[in-house]
């Protein structure tokens, strides 16, 4: 009886160690898997929102400035000085004296044109000049070679007339026999501006057989053209008024 009620409580214990031990290591509910994600959807590209262009003000193109006649190659204005000096017996101005000097610079030849000096300013009633030496800034020159009186520089004329007519002369060769039958030949020459030309010398500037207008300067009918070409025109003689009265309208 002892034994088999030892056994019974043996039993219950074992059995209620059991329950202990059961307790203590609940049973857990099988794992579950997750359902697989789901596909990314594809984010929608941005459509890009073109922005408008602003648009750019015109700036207008600066209108270039008009490219001035260049000034012919020997310009330079004489001064105004109208006091007279003496070159032997002939009378100028300084003014004419510093276009010759001038002159003298741009032609670079060996002819002295103030030694040269035949016919000054100041040196009215001579018939043969027309009256263009009765007032300032007339001159005539000899052209014969100043050593020895015989040669003319005939080689050197061209030279001569364009270094004048640079300095700002009318300056012609008057050949052998253009004024009187055997005139000599020489240069002639009027200074351009001079504020004390005679109503002559004026003339041989812009009448009508006029330096301005191509012509020798001689009043004969009609003019005859001028052998040493176009006139030489400086941005201070237009300045002054003057200009090539060659062209039709001017």
């Amino acid at each position: 009886m002892k034994v088999r009620l030892a056994v019974c409580l043996g039993g219950l214990s074992a059995l209620l160690a059991a329950c202990v031990v059961g307790a203590a290591e609940p049973v857990r509910p099988a794992r579950v898997p997750a359902p697989a994600p789901s596909a990314t959807l594809p984010t929608p590209a941005l459509t890009a929102t073109a922005s408008p262009t602003p648009t750019a003000t015109p700036v207008p193109s600066p209108t270039p400035n008009p490219t001035p006649s260049p000034t012919p190659y020997g310009c330079l204005k004489p001064p105004e000085d109208y006091t007279r000096v003496t070159y032997g017996e002939h009378v100028i101005n300084r003014r004419t004296e510093a276009m010759l000097e001038h002159a003298q610079e741009l032609y670079g030849g060996p002819h002295d044109f103030l030694l040269a000096i035949t016919q000054g300013s100041y040196h009215p009633g001579v018939s043969a000049s027309f009256g263009t030496h009765d007032g300032g800034g007339a001159v005539d020159l000899a052209v014969r070679d100043l050593h020895d009186w015989h040669h003319i520089l005939y080689e050197d004329l061209d030279a001569i007339i364009l270094a004048l007519r640079q300095a700002g002369f009318a300056a012609w060769v008057r050949y052998e026999g253009d004024l009187y039958p055997g005139s000599p030949i020489h240069i002639h020459a009027i200074a351009i501006g001079d504020a004390e030309l005679s109503p002559a010398a004026r003339e041989q500037l812009t009448g009508e057989s006029g330096y301005f207008r191509g012509f020798d300067g001689l009043p004969v009918d009609p003019p005859r053209a001028d052998r040493h070409g176009p006139p030489y025109v400086c941005p201070w003689m237009v300045e002054l008024g003057y200009r090539d009265l060659r062209i039709r309208g001017r």
